[in-house]
């Protein structure tokens, strides 16, 4: 049974609602026209499994992780144009500079409705 729009913009409100007190501030560094800007994004960000390196995958080499973290972001969240997040809060070049950094491996809008209710970005940690 499809949903209609007051069905969905309740689920909408609740999700949004569940982001609450549990999202961290990611600055995002975007490659438009030439030059970078840096943009604030707010998410929840939860690291992924470990793997025991002395398990060794079907190749005979250690495994190497596909993500370190994961970053579920609101809907609305864009990620063209971005080159990686650093993981602080102040988007100037200094902290950029000095943040950890991660490379999007995927960014998917994921949820309930057709088109998502929240978009899921696959983190992996630049060395």
């Amino acid at each position: 049974m499809p949903l209609d729009n007051r069905k969905a913009q309740h689920v909408l409100q609740l999700v949004n609602r569940s982001y609450t007190g549990r999202q961290r501030s990611l600055v995002a560094v975007v490659l438009s026209a030439g030059s970078y800007s840096y943009r604030l994004i707010q998410g929840i960000v939860r690291p992924l499994h470990r793997l025991d390196p002395q398990i060794y995958d079907s190749e005979g080499q250690p495994p190497r992780p596909q993500a370190d973290l994961l970053l579920i972001a609101p809907i609305g969240t864009d990620f063209t144009g971005v080159v990686y997040l650093a993981d602080c809060t102040i988007a100037s070049v200094a902290a950029v500079a000095a943040a950890a950094k991660y490379e999007v491996v995927e960014a998917l809008p994921v949820g309930l409705l057709p088109g998502g209710t929240h978009v899921r970005v696959l983190l992996r940690r630049l060395r």
